[in-house]
């Protein structure tokens, strides 16, 4: 019986790791499906609808824009200041080399994430800009961290706005 014990312990312990797994897996598609959830939300509902309920502290994210809140606590008419909110689906792009050019890179990015509307290259920085035409192809993006054209891996970042000057 002694020799039987030993395979039951391992089945054991192999059940547990086998349940553990299945936990995270569970869990990573819960978050997954929040995620796009999320990114639906975002893409039907436009920083220029009145009628939100959302509170003025959580209408962070829109650069650019102030947004007036009647009595109800809801959006009335937002205000734009500089740049238009169409640039919230600007990305940076690294690590960008010589051989890769505008077009190549916009097939790329278009190939992986879906509709570009426009780049704007830096070689001097070895960088550029996309503009996505939408916010599910801009999160899907970002969220990747990285794509690959013509066999180089390049960045794919939030554009980080530089803080305004005193």
């Amino acid at each position: 019986m002694g020799s039987n014990e030993k395979p039951c312990r391992n089945c054991e312990a192999l059940r547990a790791q086998l349940e553990q797994k299945e936990a995270i897996v569970d869990k990573y598609q819960k978050i997954v499906q929040s995620q796009n959830e999320l990114l639906q939300d975002l893409t039907q509902k436009s920083p220029y609808t009145s009628g939100s309920s959302r509170k003025q502290s959580e209408n962070f994210g829109h650069f650019g824009t102030s947004s007036s809140y009647d009595l109800n606590n809801k959006v009335t008419a937002p205000k734009t200041r500089g740049k238009q909110v169409s640039k919230s689906c600007r990305a940076f792009i690294g690590s960008i080399t010589d051989g890769i050019d505008k077009e190549t890179l916009k097939k790329c990015l278009e190939d992986a994430f879906g509709a570009v509307e426009n780049i704007d290259m830096i070689p001097s920085k070895a960088c550029a800009f996309a503009d996505f035409a939408t916010q599910t192809a801009y999160h899907a993006a970002v969220s990747e961290g990285a794509v690959c054209c013509t066999g180089i891996a390049l960045s794919v970042e939030r554009v980080r706005r530089p803080k305004p000057r005193r």
